[in-house]
């Protein structure tokens, strides 16, 4: 379920050039706090501009892609996709799913206003892992996620 420009290496084999793009004044808290972990230096080029610009925009033209196929392929029908790499108005292309959660109460509460966020942004089919992805569940945390669950847009048990 990769469905993001990603890979392993930090950037490129041979690192990332010393610049503002790679390397901002202020880099917000994320993983190995670097702008470039786990995908392309923020200055590489793609069609539609530099990969700082454009590092979103990867999962919602993919959306936008394999809509397309679909449609080719079952013309009059109806298609089903979800993502976890989505972009404002991606809503009309496909739904969301909030990504792998854990099985904790914390993580029961915080997909309420994820959900809720993701509406603001224009993608009303949202859903998270119903008891949690990662961990193991309780009987108890289990059966109230399934009573929330219920009213999520889209709702599965992933646990």
């Amino acid at each position: 379920d990769m469905n993001e420009v990603s890979s392993f290496i930090k950037g490129s084999k041979k690192g990332c050039a010393q610049n503002d793009l790679n390397y901002p004044p202020f880099t917000p808290s994320i993983l190995d706090k670097l702008m470039f972990s786990k995908t392309l230096c923020m200055d590489a080029v793609q069609k539609w501009g530099k990969h700082y610009d454009v590092h979103s925009l990867y999962g919602y033209s993919m959306a936008i892609s394999t809509q397309k196929v679909i449609e080719a392929l079952f013309p009059g029908k109806r298609s089903f996709l979800i993502s976890r790499s989505t972009f404002v108005g991606s809503g009309k292309h496909t739904g969301h799913w909030l990504g792998d959660n854990a099985a904790t109460w914390d993580h029961l509460k915080w997909a309420i206003p994820g959900m809720l966020d993701f509406n603001l942004f224009g993608i009303p089919y949202i859903g998270a892992d119903i008891c949690g992805f990662f961990d193991n569940t309780t009987e108890e945390l289990c059966r109230r996620w399934m009573q929330v669950g219920a009213f999520y847009p889209f709702s599965r048990n992933h646990n």
